[in-house]
C-alpha cells in the first residue's frame, strides 16, 4: 500500500442546550489509489453520483462502514464499498464532497 487515508463515520448528538452537535471518529488506514474508469464514471453518473477516486484497502478489516474519507487534503463521501474476489480487501469509491454535495469539515 503507497498512500495513506483518514476514514471517518459522524455522529450527531445534541449538547445541553439543545444544539446539535457533529463529531467524527477517524482512523488511518494504509491504501493504494486509482482513478474510476470512464465506465464507471458515465453509469454513475447516470443515478446522479460523481465517483472521483476509487481507494483500495488491503484488509477488509480496516472498513468498518465509515461514510467519509478524507484523502489527499479533501473530503470525500464513500459512495461504494466491493469487497474484491481475493476476499481480503476493499474498494472504496469516493465522490469529492462540494458545497452542492454536502461540504463540511
Amino acid at each position: 500500500m503507497d498512500d495513506i487515508a483518514i476514514l471517518r463515520k459522524a455522529t450527531v448528538t445534541t449538547d445541553a442546550v439543545g444544539n446539535t452537535v457533529k463529531a467524527y471518529s477517524e482512523k488511518q488506514v494504509f491504501c493504494k489509489t486509482r482513478s474510476v474508469t470512464r465506465s464507471e464514471f458515465y453509469d454513475a453518473a447516470q443515478a446522479g453520483l460523481r465517483p472521483s477516486v476509487v481507494l483500495t484497502l488491503s484488509s477488509r478489516i480496516d472498513y468498518e462502514g465509515e461514510d467519509e474519507a478524507v484523502w489527499a487534503g479533501k473530503v470525500y463521501g464513500i459512495i461504494r464499498a466491493y469487497w474484491t474476489d481475493d476476499g481480503d480487501s476493499v474498494e472504496l469509491t469516493l465522490e469529492e464532497k462540494t458545497a452542492l454535495n454536502g461540504a463540511g469539515v
